[in-house]
């Protein structure tokens, strides 16, 4: 049972997308739509107005964002925002564009996930609260893709799965794969959740990568947590 209401803010310029992500939130007595805005910035300035209140944002939802360039903008903006990297929301994509150059420029900027071809809104629902909870969600599609994409990169290094990592990195990579959070890492193995984020923070500078997100494609294509090209269903 999920036990926390996670707070949405979506970020669309397109009308249509925005009314159907209200619908499809309205239907969840465990989600809460606590602000909307456009790219226009006095509509993004109510995101700031938000931290460190009681509808203070778990998850930014970027609909349906014009372009590469629009979506590094405005997780820009949600960091400037909110300049305390913990306190910071979570943000998805969710758009039909699911071309190369708008996947791996969302995954660059940092998004913890990004969904496009939705099968239902319970998939979306779902995804929503695995990033809430500091996981990564993808759809398939963009996961098979993302995975070819970095396996591809990694075979410009060594090719040979991790070797950098410590046995207590790897470990925590798998968990990660898994889909789960930091506060549920340090809940499986007994540490504090600031010794996980420690770890967390020199995996990625040993895989070279800068997010989460990118992070568990990479891991899922060496063959931790779940197959890659499935959707992070839950965080347990």
């Amino acid at each position: 049972m999920y036990e926390m209401t996670v707070n949405l803010f979506v970020v669309s310029d397109n009308a249509v997308s925005l009314a159907g992500l209200e619908a499809i939130v309205d239907q969840d007595e465990e989600c809460a739509l606590v602000g909307r805005a456009t790219d226009d910035s006095d509509d993004l300035r109510r995101l700031s107005d938000l931290a460190g209140t009681a509808l203070h944002p778990d998850v930014v939802v970027l609909s349906e964002p014009s372009s590469s360039r629009t979506v590094s903008a405005r997780v820009r903006h949600i960091a400037s925002a909110f300049p305390d990297e913990a306190s910071r929301p979570h943000t998805i994509v969710v758009a039909q564009n699911d071309d190369d150059e708008m996947i791996v420029s969302a995954l660059r900027a940092g998004v913890n996930g990004y969904l496009s071809r939705l099968g239902s809104a319970d998939e979306l629902l779902r995804s929503l609260k695995v990033v809430a909870r500091g996981g990564a969600a993808f759809c398939p599609s963009v996961a098979a893709r993302m995975s070819r994409y970095f396996s591809a990169m990694q075979g410009l290094h060594d090719g040979a799965g991790f070797p950098g990592l410590t046995s207590r990195e790897l470990e925590i990579l798998e968990l990660l794969a898994g889909g789960m959070g930091n506060r549920q890492i340090a809940r499986r193995l007994f540490l504090a959740e600031k010794t996980v984020r420690n770890y967390v923070s020199r995996i990625f500078a040993k895989l070279e990568v800068h997010d989460r997100a990118t992070a568990v494609v990479m891991a899922r294509d060496a063959g931790f947590g779940e197959p890659a090209g499935e959707l992070v269903r839950n965080g347990a």
